[in-house]
């Protein structure tokens, strides 16, 4: 009973800033030859995490209340994954990485831009499914490529779900 008497308002939250930040590692150009383009995937990641994250944006806010919080995320870093062998003559050693996408966010109050938390999660796919997807006819022989968009967003989907619990958590 007492509890309506002092439970708190939650605050609003808005949103800021949403970015993918361009790759610079070296594994993206194996990547492309693998028939990924890297533009065209940090253009669907930017893509999903508007959907993702559908709040109200900063700039449609009127009066600022001083509970309000504004929520920034950006994709820090990315890869597709790849399986591929660098050869020296009779030496050849394979080069092996997994799907990984990174996002990491920023929750800060609006008035005073005060910092409230961060959050960065990170997912990877699963060896176990790595290499059930790598050791297939299909990679096999170089029919298109091992990986796709689907597993990108499939691990952005679940790091936002991660992001998200613990921005609630936080809040």
């Amino acid at each position: 009973m007492l509890g309506r008497f002092f439970k708190k308002e939650k605050p609003r939250i808005f949103l800021g800033v949403l970015a993918v930040a361009p790759r610079r590692d070296l594994k993206r150009y194996f990547e492309v030859w693998d028939g990924f383009g890297n533009a065209d995937l940090d253009s669907v990641l930017h893509k999903r995490l508007t959907e993702i994250f559908s709040f109200a944006p900063v700039q449609c806010v009127n009066s600022p209340l001083p509970t309000d919080l504004v929520l920034d995320v950006v994709i820090p870093e990315f890869q597709s994954g790849a399986a591929c062998e660098v050869s020296m003559g009779d030496i050849w050693l394979p080069l092996l990485w997994r799907p990984k996408v990174t996002v990491s966010s920023r929750l800060y109050y609006l008035k005073n831009e005060k910092k409230k938390a961060t959050f960065s999660v990170t997912e990877k796919m699963k060896w176990s499914e790595y290499f059930a997807r790598v050791f297939t006819l299909k990679s096999f022989f170089g029919f298109g490529s091992t990986f796709d968009e689907k597993d990108i967003e499939y691990l952005l989907f679940q790091a936002c779900e991660k992001l998200l619990i613990k921005l609630r958590k936080a809040i």
